[in-house]
């Protein structure tokens, strides 16, 4: 992708801090943030304008879901015209079309992690998107993937033909540069994702490494019968992860497929399952601008489902950004493993 058109005028000054507002209405607090930000946004300081548009406006987005007022938001949000201003920005775009049926999808987190907008992004746009994929959820998912590769890689060290297996596996680029993709690498690395075009791309990339692509769904995966078949095929793995598909699971499915990844463990084996949480700082963006909503846990929630699943043994960590946790699962008691 080619980067888009820069301002090479000089940058006004940022806007003054804005006042004490603890005398107005939930609606007034909303549109003087909204207002701020547009004004950021269009005097070429989106990153000014997403320091509003991270923690103070996930604080009165809770308030509006707190106090009824939830609806209302929305249609104060998509009626202001710092909307217009931001859905010129391709990620924000992306997630509010849904051109693949959902956002968060493969392409936005190429975004992300390539960090430069499509050709042809408005100059507007382009200072927007360099602020959202860089806010604190962006951070998080550049985390994650260098998270995946070095526990790939500790796989691939500790176990001799280690099995990975990625589930939701999107375009997998936390395989670039992993020791999968080296001529010595003996075991196998399987991609499972329903997106064919995830699956294709996967394919294309890896077409010379030891990467089986299976286009399947969790729910086929999670079910009785037919996920025990699909199971044995895919055969026993040392490291199993998903990365971004908790965020859309409801508990009962999040259960079921917890227990089946843990049984499709070789002995010593580990399964990584990661979830965004509620008190994420992006959050009222991502809902009331992007249409973007997930399925968020606490750690004491991810704590619990990692006890419903039967796990022997289990752990619980924060991101640096305190925005997603994860939990580190094992089959076998610790002293097992």
């Amino acid at each position: 992708m080619n980067t888009a058109t820069v301002h090479t005028t000089p940058r006004p000054a940022l806007l003054p801090t804005p006042p004490a507002t603890a005398g107005l209405t939930l609606e007034e607090n909303t549109h003087a943030l909204l207002d701020r930000a547009a004004a950021q946004v269009a005097a070429g300081q989106a990153v000014a304008a997403f320091r509003l548009l991270t923690p103070p406006l996930s604080a009165l987005w809770s308030e509006a879901r707190a106090t009824g007022q939830a609806e209302a938001m929305r249609h104060w949000c998509a009626s202001h015209p710092l909307h217009a201003l931001v859905m010129q920005d391709p990620f924000t775009h992306r997630a509010v079309t849904k051109p693949r049926g959902y956002a968060g999808d493969a392409v936005m987190m190429d975004f992300i992690y390539d960090g430069r907008p499509p050709a042809g992004t408005s100059v507007v746009g382009a200072e927007v998107f360099g602020a959202t994929t860089r806010a604190g959820m962006g951070l998080s998912v550049r985390y994650r993937r260098q998270l995946l590769q070095s526990l790939i890689d500790d796989t691939v060290v500790r176990h001799e033909r280690a099995r990975v297996l990625s589930v939701a596996a999107g375009h997998c680029r936390e395989l670039q540069g992993c020791l999968v993709e080296q001529p010595g690498f003996g075991g196998e690395f399987v991609a499972l994702d329903q997106d064919p075009l995830s699956c294709q791309e996967i394919a294309r990339v890896h077409a010379g490494h030891a990467v089986r692509v299976v286009n399947q769904g969790v729910r086929e995966l999670a079910g009785s019968a037919q996920g025990s078949v699909l199971a044995d095929a895919l055969g026993r793995f040392d490291l199993i992860y998903s990365a971004g598909l908790y965020d859309y699971l409801p508990d009962a499915l999040a259960r079921r497929l917890t227990r089946r990844l843990l049984a499709m463990l070789r002995p010593g084996g580990r399964v990584l399952i990661a979830n965004f949480v509620p008190g994420g700082s992006g959050r009222g963006y991502m809902e009331l601008f992007m249409d973007w909503t997930l399925v968020l846990r606490t750690e004491a929630q991810m704590r619990e489902l990692a006890a419903a699943s039967g796990a022997a043994h289990a752990s619980t960590f924060a991101d640096p950004q305190r925005n997603v946790v994860y939990a580190e699962l094992w089959r076998e008691a610790p002293e097992a493993i």
